[in-house]
């Protein structure tokens, strides 16, 4: 599993990276154009939120494959090792299927049905900007799955 895990990583973190320089020089576009050129720009506008939307959904995937997010192990340190180790491959579990039917299920609707609505600014189908709902919960899956056998593989 890692060596699926980690190119998808690395991918990752070029996209996100490039993700923030789209937000940069878009912001600055947007700074310049519209106090020293006079006239804002309604494409820099709808980049910046697409790009942050993008940036927020893929980062969120690869914070939790990094298990970077935030963890209160209150409860977690007072189990002993064994239920602590149920407890981890349960919620790794919950987040798996939450990915499968709202990220990825859900995503792929709400891509569908948003395909023919177009951006004003950019001229984009809508549904582009959706589709970081079911590519982010392919993430999820991937990293929930290598959580999960990361967990069953250590010692108790």
């Amino acid at each position: 599993m890692n060596k699926v895990v980690k190119p998808l990583n690395k991918a990752i973190e070029y996209l996100l990276m490039i993700l923030v320089a789209v937000m940069v020089i878009s912001c600055v576009w947007q700074v310049l154009s519209r106090y020293v050129f006079g006239q804002a720009s309604a494409q820099t506008e709808e980049l910046m939120r697409y790009s942050i939307i993008w940036a927020t959904v893929i980062g969120a995937a690869y914070v939790y494959g990094e298990k970077g997010h935030l963890a209160i192990t209150f409860f977690a340190d007072k189990m002993s090792r064994a239920l602590s180790k149920v407890m981890g491959i349960f919620i790794d579990s919950i987040i798996l299927l939450f990915s499968a039917i709202v990220l990825i299920y859900g995503g792929y609707q709400i891509v569908s049905q948003t395909m023919i609505q177009i951006s004003p600014g950019m001229g984009l189908p809508i549904g582009y900007v959706y589709l970081a709902l079911p590519i982010a919960g392919i993430m999820f899956i991937l990293y929930s799955i290598q959580h999960i056998t990361d967990t069953l593989n250590k010692e108790v």
